[in-house]
C-alpha cells in the first residue's frame, strides 16, 4: 500500500484527535458534601447534633444546617484551640471543646462540607416573645454589622442568623454577656459580641431579638 502524502497524514491525524476529543466526556466535579459523607467524618457530630444537622434542644445542641460554612468551620477550630469553650462555667463549650480536640483542618472541612449536604430546617419556635419588639431591638442593636436582614457581613466576621434556632440564639448572647464567650484575645469578631453583649441587659430583649429572628425563616 502506497503511503499517504505527509500533509494528508497530518489532516487525517488532527480529524482522529478532534473525533477523540467529541467523544471525550469532561470528568464530573466530585461533590464535596458526597465527598465528605464517604469519609464519614460527621458521624462523630450526629449523636448530639442529629442525623442530618437538625440539632437537638434536649441536649441543648443546636441545629446546624443553616449555620454559615465559614463561620462554622471558624469556630470548630477556636474549640479546638482553646478559644472557645475553655471557661469552665460554659457547660456545653466544654463538651464541644473535648468533642473538637482531636479535629485537624481536613477533618473540619470534611464536617462542613458534609453538614452543607444536608436539608434545610427551620427550626421551630420554642418560647413566646414579642418579634415587633425584637425587630426594633435588632436593627437599633445589631443590624449594623449582621445586616439589616440578618445575613451576616464576612468583612466584619458577622455571621448570617438566619435560620438558627431561638433558644441557641439567646443562650449564645447570654454566654457573651457574662464574658463566658469572646474571652480569647485572638478571637476579635468574639470580643465585638462580647462588647455587644452588654447592650441587652433585659432577658425578654434578648428572648424578643431571637424570635425575630427566627421568625425571618431561612436565609434565600
Amino acid at each position: 500500500m502506497k503511503p499517504f502524502p505527509p500533509v494528508r497524514q497530518a489532516a487525517m491525524l488532527a480529524g482522529l484527535a478532534i473525533l477523540a476529543l467529541a467523544g471525550c466526556k469532561p470528568a464530573a466535579e466530585p461533590d464535596a458534601a458526597a465527598v465528605a459523607a464517604a469519609s464519614g467524618a460527621y458521624k462523630t457530630c450526629a449523636g448530639c447534633h442529629g442525623a442530618e444537622g437538625e440539632g437537638n434542644a434536649a441536649l441543648k445542641a443546636p441545629a446546624l444546617v443553616n449555620l454559615d460554612g465559614d463561620y462554622m468551620a471558624r469556630q470548630l477550630r477556636h474549640f479546638r484551640d482553646g478559644k472557645r469553650g475553655a471557661n469552665p462555667a460554659d457547660t456545653q463549650g466544654a463538651i464541644m471543646a473535648a468533642s473538637a480536640a482531636a479535629l485537624n483542618d481536613a477533618a473540619i472541612g470534611a464536617i462542613v462540607s458534609q453538614v452543607a449536604g444536608f436539608p434545610d430546617i427551620l427550626p421551630a419556635p420554642t418560647f413566646e416573645a414579642d418579634i415587633a419588639n425584637g425587630r426594633d431591638y435588632y436593627n437599633m442593636v445589631c443590624g449594623a454589622c449582621h445586616g439589616p436582614d440578618a445575613v451576616g457581613n464576612e468583612a466584619l466576621g458577622a455571621p448570617s442568623l438566619r435560620g438558627i434556632d431561638d433558644a441557641y440564639l439567646a443562650r449564645q448572647y447570654e454566654l457573651f454577656r457574662d464574658g463566658l464567650r469572646g474571652d480569647h484575645p485572638d478571637d476579635e469578631p468574639g470580643q465585638q459580641m462580647r462588647r455587644m453583649g452588654q447592650v441587652l441587659k433585659d432577658e425578654d430583649a434578648i428572648r424578643n431579638v431571637s424570635a425575630y429572628l427566627l421568625s425571618l425563616g431561612l436565609p434565600d
